[in-house]
């Protein structure tokens, strides 16, 4: 069923919010992103990982105890930075999905928005830093890379420094995923175990602007744009419509040609 709110309409759209998530969905596929975002199709999900999330949420409890005090998480005493939990009263709205760091571009007359998990204040330079908490379970250490989700990751620590940015906050170049890794060895005993990554990123957010303008002509398009050759939604609903067709006109798929061409 097509959804009835939160649809964007050209020239009366007032500043349409459009999230992290939903910049990265137009980078994956505009077909896809076009079709959320304009006409109210939704994209299959992949189910909320609990686990994750409650990782996400002790993390925050942990940092925010460090923050309260001000004084330095034994994270950045182990590892010799001199930073603290940076303190600002916006940082709960800052971390809330439907809220998050906000900015208005005038110019697009549209609303970008990110939450944030953490941010770190470097008491050397006087910069804030984009920390995002991340989770998982597998063998190995953890180690930036270009393969798997990490190019996601990357434009989402970029998005989150460009729109603190835009808010005129003093934001480091560099980032770090903060990534707890569960231990599968031994006994579970009502408790799991993780090993903790500390990754230093350096943002780069050039891509971000021109990417902002291309989503807006995207989104004043009157017609469905193309999909991406890389989306696994458009293709598994062209692999399904072939298979449909097959199914009901067999090897004469020519029939099929030619009844399209005669409702056009």
């Amino acid at each position: 069923m097509l959804r009835k709110k939160n649809c964007y309409s050209r020239g009366t759209s007032k500043k349409f919010r459009i999230s992290r998530s939903k910049v990265d969905d137009f980078i994956n596929c505009p077909r896809c992103f076009w079709l959320d975002r304009v006409k109210g199709l939704d994209r299959t999900r992949t189910p909320t990982f609990a686990i994750n999330n409650a990782v996400d949420r002790l993390l925050k409890n942990e940092f925010d105890h460090y923050r309260k005090e001000q004084v330095p998480h034994p994270l950045f005493i182990q590892e010799k930075l001199n930073y603290l939990p940076f303190e600002d009263t916006r940082l709960d709205g800052w971390r809330e999905n439907f809220t998050g760091v906000q900015y208005y571009d005038k110019d697009l007359d549209l609303t970008f928005t990110g939450a944030i998990d953490d941010l770190w204040f470097n008491e050397d330079s006087k910069k804030v830093i984009v920390v995002d908490y991340k989770a998982t379970s597998k063998e190995g250490e953890i180690t930036l890379s270009d393969d798997g989700w990490w190019p996601q990751y990357k434009r989402q620590m970029e998005f989150y420094q460009f729109l603190l940015r835009m808010n005129e906050m003093n934001v480091e170049n560099y980032g770090f995923f903060l990534y707890a890794n569960g231990i599968k060895k031994g006994f579970f005993n009502k408790q799991v175990k993780f090993n903790l990554y500390l990754i230093k990123y350096e943002g780069d957010t050039s891509w971000i602007p021109g990417t902002l303008k291309d989503l807006k002509s995207t989104l004043d398009e009157e017609n469905v744009p193309e999909p991406s050759k890389n989306c696994d939604h458009c293709r598994y609903f062209e692999d399904r419509q072939d298979s449909f067709r097959r199914l009901n006109y067999g090897q004469n798929m020519n029939l099929f040609d030619r009844y399209t061409l005669m409702k056009n």
